[in-house]
């Protein structure tokens, strides 16, 4: 499933859990890429059970199997997901001074139990995810500190306290950890002495002060018919990594663009024949967006259910026992704009036209937004900014 289908499905469902109303004052920023490699965790143990799945299912109890999207026990088999995903994985870590992304993921297991070597030699060589062994039966809280305290490291102490006081209990078999980080320098960054207090409009009759940055300068900019909204780039250094900002033309449309947007309309919107460089004079709210939640009840509503329930769940391709299934299933998110850059640890009728592009973009309303790696056009962050 690709990354904004899953987005897609993801956002219809949690408006239907909340009575219509799509998720809170933001949308918290979910990291597809990184849930792309917790399902492709569970491809390699799930026995009997096909699912989909696609900021962070930053770990959760035996749960990436939930998310398998394949019946795929051949680890290594060539053009298989697990060769693609270590490609991806090998493409994407980089570290220098100006722009850091890193994925990590490890295995948390019960210290009485034995695991399938083959499990673990496919989430080892394709996912660099080596086996932590823990005393979760007589020590769950030195465990779940443990578990906590990797997390915070590899996210560079932005998420904190992932698996909460009782989120793992005496019957804990497993965790399977994963971790995104990202922090990037904009390409051309912001005036601090710019930056002003500045209305942000929650609907059409209700707003609040945000401190917004501005910058005037070339940037890549579309126009979208339909749905009618505004294209920027905001590229970080190098290139190789870009924000961009969905605006709606109405302050109430962000949620009528989440629903049209997809994968391949996202890539159609922002290729090299859509955007055109042009000199605009933008203004951007500074913001940061971070959330946790449990995704048990969004999962189910996707159809994975039997996952969930002991005695009906198979996982035997983890340890050949039938008597594992997902307890909880826990994402936590963090991303932070301002005037450097960005730090994160998320068709028919359709008409392109670049030719009445307004000099201004004002983001002073609600507005999605995607980080992605232009080398491998992985989508690593995207949310919904709503309010202050």
């Amino acid at each position: 499933m690709a990354v904004l289908e899953f987005w897609e499905q993801f956002s219809l469902v949690q408006d239907a859990l909340e009575g219509g109303t799509c998720f809170h004052s933001e949308e918290p920023p979910i990291s597809p890429l990184s849930a792309h490699f917790d399902s492709g965790f569970g491809i390699c143990p799930c026995n009997g059970l096909e699912g989909v799945g696609s900021h962070i299912y930053e770990n959760v109890d035996v749960l990436l199997n939930s998310l398998c999207y394949l019946k795929d026990t051949q680890c290594d088999r060539p053009g298989g997901p697990h060769i693609q995903f270590k490609a991806l994985l090998a493409a994407i870590n980089h570290h220098d001074k100006n722009f850091e992304l890193s994925i990590a993921n490890r295995l948390y297991g019960e210290e009485k139990y034995t695991f399938l070597q083959q499990f673990l030699h496919c989430t080892k060589e394709m996912y660099h995810a080596e086996l932590q062994k823990v005393d979760f039966e007589t020590k769950t809280e030195e465990a779940r500190n443990q578990i906590n305290t990797w997390v915070e490291k590899q996210t560079n102490g932005k998420i904190t306290d992932l698996m909460a006081s009782g989120s793992i209990d005496t019957t804990t078999i497993l965790v399977l950890a994963n971790a995104i980080y990202f922090k990037g320098n904009w390409k051309s960054q912001f005036d601090k002495k710019l930056t002003k207090e500045a209305p942000f409009w929650i609907n059409e009759n209700q707003s609040k002060n945000v401190p917004m940055m501005n910058k005037e300068g070339e940037f890549n900019v579309a126009y979208i018919q339909n749905p009618s909204l505004q294209i920027l780039e905001l590229p970080y250094d190098k290139n190789e990594m870009s924000m961009f900002i969905l605006l709606p033309d109405k302050k109430g449309g962000a949620h009528q663009v989440e629903k049209e947007l997809t994968y391949a309309k996202f890539q159609e919107w922002t290729s090299s024949k859509n955007m055109q460089k042009q000199k605009v004079d933008i203004y951007v709210p500074k913001f940061k967006l971070e959330e946790t939640y449990e995704l048990n009840k969004l999962l189910v509503a996707l159809g994975m259910t039997d996952v969930f329930t002991r005695g009906k769940a198979d996982l035997s391709g983890m340890s050949g026992s039938k008597n594992l299934f997902v307890s909880k299933a826990i994402h936590k998110s963090y991303v932070v704009v301002n005037e450097e850059g960005t730090e994160a640890a998320a068709a028919t009728g359709v008409g392109v036209s670049t030719t009445s592009m307004p000099v201004q973009i004002r983001a002073d309303h609600p507005f999605i937004f995607l980080i992605r790696n232009n080398k491998t056009q992985s989508i690593l962050f995207l949310g919904r900014y709503n309010s202050p």
